[in-house]
């Protein structure tokens, strides 16, 4: 097995972009449909959140469809390298990003856009207004994309392959591991994959916990 190091380092740098674009898509979406009449919004919302239990064995397979040498992002040559974990792993963490924080927006927007409405702010300001309100929960869908990502199995095997020093991550590396018997080095990876999240989460609570009070 390569460096454990080295996978760790990889894990993170490929669930923490993909865990930052599934975040900005999903704060965009989530103000979109906070304005958007209740009706629509709740339909929309209700779809994330269905979306939230679809396994990552077929978000990977549509990743895999997307990039694979037929598919309509074949040119790009993605397939089989980091950049297809990104993808598929954002696919994966959008949902349960979004979800979290609509209902934040929501709440909050109902409460400042009086106020905005009086002030005379453009929709730049009212976006600003209400991020500083939500900072707490801006960072909880941070972080529960990120958990997501990082302990997803099925986009980084089969839309990123597994390939020893180039896209084995964790996940990838504690199923080789026990596939052939190494039961204390999937062991060795399991902790180190939980200690991150655990560390992650309680750091980056702690600091928009921080920041919200300070505000």
């Amino acid at each position: 097995m390569e460096s454990l190091l080295d996978i760790t380092l990889r894990s993170l740098w490929i669930s923490g972009l993909a865990s930052l674009v599934s975040f900005i898509a999903a704060l965009a979406l989530s103000f979109s449909l906070a304005r958007a009449r209740e009706s629509v919004a709740n339909v929309v919302a209700g779809f994330l959140e269905s979306l939230v239990g679809v396994p990552t064995t077929v978000i990977g397979l549509l990743t895999y469809m997307l990039l694979y040498p037929r598919g309509p992002l074949a040119p790009l040559n993605l397939l089989y390298t980091p950049w297809a974990i990104v993808i598929g792993e954002s696919l994966v963490a959008l949902p349960v990003s979004a979800v979290v924080l609509y209902r934040s927006v929501r709440r909050s927007l109902s409460v400042v856009s009086e106020l905005a409405a009086s002030l005379g702010l453009t929709s730049g300001g009212l976006f600003g207004i209400v991020a500083r309100e939500i900072i707490p929960d801006l960072f909880t869908s941070y972080l529960v994309g990120f958990s997501r990502a990082i302990g997803e199995l099925g986009v980084a095997l089969i839309a990123g392959g597994g390939i020893q020093g180039y896209t084995n991550v964790l996940t990838t590396a504690i199923a080789l591991e026990t596939s052939i018997g190494n039961y204390e080095d999937a062991i060795s990876v399991g902790l180190v994959l939980i200690s991150i999240t655990a560390l992650i989460t309680l750091a980056l609570k702690t600091i928009g916990e921080r920041i919200w009070r300070s505000s």
